[in-house]
């Protein structure tokens, strides 16, 4: 029987998900306990989509309660409220410790016991004693998470340069950290330079990444950069692709450049 995994919300853990006769389906959002709170999660595909570390160690089993329903996505968004009305204290807490860390976003488990603070630091902070005052400020267990660029980018915001929203704040969950140039090679972008292919945070876009299978199975049909084929005005050869419009643009003997359909 295949395993089911969950991805928790507020760390990106991936845990075995015990389901019980829950019959369930990747992306389904779901309320699950571990040994300290109630939590919410996402069902993920498969095990493919843990890390190496954790296909290394095994994954901690947890149980699903039930998957969200309307109350409980109500009583989801209530917690984010909550826990971002927390963020100025935090801030002033972290100020008075004089630490060198940038405080972007807070999560509360569904049950309200537990509060994760996410923040971005130039190296390795000490936070032993902020944890202690900050547990005793909200009288909940406390996590501190430091995160990297990108999810400081998908803490803050903004727009991208195709003008929409950033994917990763708007519909992405994570996982795109092993975004690479062939990628932007493959999809006839890396020949255009750095600034091109890289978002808002300084590293490769997201889409890169999720857009790739889209441009490797259209490339398979275009004939490739360089190779010679026919046209209604005699032979040429192919200079560039157009992968989205699904047309290539051909060199002609005279010096002529000639945009050709293909299908």
């Amino acid at each position: 029987m295949k395993n089911t995994y969950l991805k928790a919300r507020s760390d990106n853990k991936v845990y075995l998900a015990n389901a019980g006769n829950l019959k369930l389906s990747p992306e389904d959002i779901v309320l699950f306990e571990n040994e300290n709170c109630q939590e919410v999660g996402t069902i993920i595909e498969s095990t493919e989509e843990k890390t190496a570390e954790e296909s290394e160690k095994g994954s901690e089993e947890v149980v699903v309660i039930r998957r969200l329903n309307e109350k409980d996505l109500k009583d989801d968004e209530t917690q984010k409220n909550e826990a971002k009305s927390m963020l100025p204290k935090c801030r002033e807490i972290i100020e008075k410790h004089n630490l060198p860390m940038e405080l972007l976003d807070a999560d509360l488990s569904f049950d309200g016991k537990k509060l994760t603070f996410y923040f971005t630091a130039p190296g390795r902070v000490d936070f032993r004693s902020l944890v202690s005052e900050l547990a005793a400020t909200f009288q909940k267990l406390i996590r501190l998470q430091q995160v990297g660029i990108r999810d400081r980018a998908r803490c803050i915001g903004g727009i991208g340069r195709c003008g929409e929203q950033f994917c990763c704040q708007r519909f992405l969950k994570g996982g795109l950290d092993c975004v690479t140039t062939d990628m932007a090679y493959d999809q006839n972008l890396g020949q255009m330079g750095p600034n091109r292919v890289t978002g808002a945070c300084g590293k490769l876009m997201c889409c890169l990444k999720y857009e790739l299978d889209f441009y490797k199975e259209r490339k398979k049909n275009l004939p490739a950069i360089g190779s010679e084929i026919k046209t209604p005005k005699g032979k040429g050869t192919v200079v560039s692709q157009n992968i989205i419009k699904n047309k290539v643009t051909v060199s002609l003997p005279d010096k002529v450049y000639l945009e050709v359909d293909w299908k």
